[in-house]
């Protein structure tokens, strides 16, 4: 077989740097999470996955699962290419990892790393595919049998939790006048460069000079509305300039135009205004060096980035890891990432899972029960149902009141097609004597009590109530445990120092951490069962 298609494997020999070391250092190294991976993961790298980067006519590299795996310590940690490239080169712990122990010189380079790590981004690009996310998935299907969390628990449902992380970017924050001006400035630069400064209108030219910035953003003491008013200007004087096609290909053109669609509004004489604060929505332009980067408030605090999304699968032990992953801009919801995990779904396998309330709609779990999904809330979004609406009866069809917690049927009712509720009319001397009438979620009027009511609104107190049982609370300390999650990533791997802004390479870093996660997952799973594990 040719050697583009599979990589020779490497042979220990009788120098070996790992055999030569004290039974105490070996031990040390098997016990680490580099022996976890070398004995653990680096077999399971599939390299028939990255056979696509390269061409059937070509040599390929000569040590690509090594590579793959070099990749996934550089997107996994919080370490720079030259940083691991060292202690690959003095490690024994990390050439243990990596297979390459006899090895007389490290078959890895900044120049084949950075190779390989641009195709993985091109090939996403060109096709959505990526392929860390699938070793991500292949290698997780696998530990995910051996400790048996593919199987269903007493109620033969296989058991799982989810939960989001904010991931702010690695740009600078910066005002409104001061992603205006970044903007306009880049713009500028361009132009000069490609055009010369010499075309350049006398009132753009101190976009050129560098202490500029500070000038305008920080030390003019001008009103913020006259500010952006007059950058705003600016920015469609040099919309204007740069308004031959050949520009429109550039990112910075494409920022300016969004910038100015994102921060304006133009009257009908055609002057430029800004826009309000409160009008400035969370999708709009953040920074010109991060164009992907999104804002979203959560609990009071505004976060520039992207969201992830965890999807862990436990048995109730300590066991647990995750089996799904997403990331995306940060003003995709969590109700978004259920949808998009329920569409998902391919297999028939019963699961409950477990959330909070921002994942959850009556319209999604009914979607979820058509794929196997029970899904189960800890606590609800938006204000709280009246209780009482629980004990209301309606038709299978939730057109109408049968009758209300006292028995008694509405007079006269009308079913609003458009919103699902139903006006119930119910008479005042069947309610002015009904022991629940301080409850009652009705309205007294001169000839009747109107109750205004719907299935979602019956169904939602029903849930409330539920959420007040033991079994409930139950379910919501199991999902505590997921909650950590988001934390380790922080702590443990930097999933907020990023060192790049491109969507590919951050889709990539992120699911190597998940990767990362589970496998410390594993290697607790094997260390608890030492000894008694067939498998170790």
């Amino acid at each position: 077989m040719s050697r583009r298609y599979k990589s020779p494997p490497m042979q220990m020999n009788m120098g070996d740097r790992f055999l030569n070391l004290s039974e105490r250092g070996q031990n040390a190294i098997r016990n680490s999470v580099f022996g976890h991976f070398g004995d653990n993961v680096f077999p399971r790298i599939n390299t028939e996955d990255y056979l696509v980067l390269y061409s059937k006519e070509g040599r390929g590299p000569a040590y690509l699962q090594g590579l793959i795996a070099v990749a996934y310590f550089v997107k996994s940690s919080d370490i720079t290419v030259d940083e691991l490239l060292m202690r690959i080169e003095t490690d024994i712990a990390y050439q243990y990892a990596l297979h390459t122990t006899s090895a007389e010189k490290q078959p890895f380079s900044r120049r084949n790393l950075f190779y390989f790590l641009a195709k993985l981004d091109a090939y996403e690009s060109e096709t959505g595919i990526n392929l860390i996310k699938k070793t991500f998935d292949s290698i997780t299907e696998t530990f995910a049998k051996e400790m048996g969390l593919d199987k269903p628990d007493a109620t033969g449902k296989l058991k799982r939790r989810m939960d989001s992380m904010m991931i702010e970017t690695s740009a600078a924050r910066l005002s409104r006048p001061g992603i205006i001006y970044v903007t306009n400035q880049d713009a500028v630069i361009l132009f000069a460069e490609l055009a010369g400064k010499e075309y350049l209108p006398m009132t753009l030219l101190h976009y050129l000079d560098e202490s500029d910035r500070n000038a305008v953003i920080y030390h003019d003491k001008e009103c913020q509305s006259s500010k952006l008013t007059r950058l705003l200007e600016e920015s469609r004087l040099i919309l204007e300039l740069m308004s031959e096609e050949e520009w429109h290909e550039f990112q910075q053109y494409k920022n300016l135009k969004r910038c100015i669609l994102d921060q304006s509004n133009v009257d009908a004489e055609g002057r430029i205004t800004p826009k309000e604060n409160r009008d400035i929505e969370g999708g709009s332009l953040q920074s010109p060096k991060d164009p992907n980067a999104t804002a979203r408030t959560k609990n009071r605090r505004t976060y520039v980035g992207r969201v992830g999304n965890v999807t862990e699968t436990y048995d109730g032990n300590g066991n647990g890891l995750i089996t799904d992953a997403d990331i995306r801009e940060n003003t995709y919801s969590d109700l978004d990432f259920m949808s998009a995990y329920i569409e998902a779904k391919d297999d028939n396998k019963p699961e409950q899972v477990i959330t909070d309330g921002a994942y959850y709609s009556a319209e999604k779990a009914d979607e979820a029960v058509a794929k196997g999904i029970t899904i189960i809330p800890t606590s609800l979004a938006g204000a709280e149902t009246n209780p009482l609406c629980a004990d209301f009866r309606l038709n299978e069809e939730g057109t109408r009141v049968i009758a209300c917690p006292n028995g008694i049927e509405p007079m006269k009712q009308v079913f609003h097609e458009n919103t699902g509720i139903i006006d119930a009319k119910f008479g005042h001397a069947y309610c002015d004597q009904c022991p629940y009438k301080d409850q009652c979620p009705g309205k007294s009027q001169k000839r009747f009590v109107k109750v205004s009511i719907s299935s979602k609104m019956v169904a939602r107190a029903d849930l409330q109530a539920q959420m007040e049982t033991e079994e409930y609370k139950k379910y919501g300390r199991e999902r505590n445990a997921v909650e950590s999650i988001p934390s380790l990533f922080r702590r443990k791997y930097g999933i907020d120092n990023l060192r790049t802004r491109i969507a590919n390479r951050i889709r990539s870093s992120y699911f190597a951490k998940c990767l990362a996660y589970n496998c410390m997952k594993h290697k607790r799973f094997l260390d608890r069962h030492r000894g008694n594990c067939a498998l170790v």
